[in-house]
């Protein structure tokens, strides 16, 4: 067990399980009030910033349609609407990583992306924050190279991007959050 003097709250911390990409860790945590967990989990990406960014999320808007992947998701056991999204990888500044990610999911080829702001996908277990993403004026190539689960991507116009989410065929986070950043940035 490690003691973390930094934070008032984190008493003490405990590796219980790891892979590749996780550390996921049991926390000793006592507010201010004295509630206390003594097995607090807590799931932290490998690689990430000063900020905690762990992973990048890039909307794709080409001619005026938005790019989205299908991909299987086994925590849900279910496949998933989404834009292109993963990890940084060690020594990518976040917009490396966002042309990388969108290249890989999609074989859409930009030069530049603008940033939408961060998001944290679930702040009360995830160290983590994910830089969003616009991806505009992209080029179709051949070089996708994919990733476990993806289906195959589909640009869908803004009506039916509209109806995906109202009707629930979109559900996650990230997709929703730089939708909603977009919005207000266009606005």
């Amino acid at each position: 067990m490690t003691t973390y003097e930094s934070s008032n709250y984190i008493k003490s911390r405990r590796l219980i399980a790891d892979n590749l990409k996780f550390n996921v860790y049991f926390d000793h945590v006592v507010d201010q009030s004295g509630f206390e967990v003594s097995e607090y989990l807590v799931i932290s990406p490998k690689i990430q910033d000063d900020n905690l960014v762990t992973g990048v999320a890039i909307l794709p808007i080409v001619d005026k349609k938005i790019g989205l992947i299908k991909i299987y998701r086994p925590a849900l056991r279910d496949y998933s609407w989404e834009i292109p999204h993963g990890f940084i990888e060690q020594g990518e500044d976040d917009k490396e990583s966002a042309v990388r990610e969108l290249m890989e999911e999609t074989g859409l080829a930009v030069n530049t992306v603008k940033s939408l702001g961060l998001v944290t996908p679930d702040s009360g277990v995830l160290a983590a924050r994910v830089h969003l993403f616009l991806a505009e004026h992209a080029k179709q190539t051949n070089l996708r190279t994919g990733e476990l689960g993806i289906e195959g991507v589909q640009f869908v116009s803004q009506k039916r991007f509209k109806e995906m989410i109202t009707n629930s065929e979109i559900q996650d986070t990230f997709t929703l959050a730089a939708w909603c950043k977009y919005q207000l940035l266009v606005q």
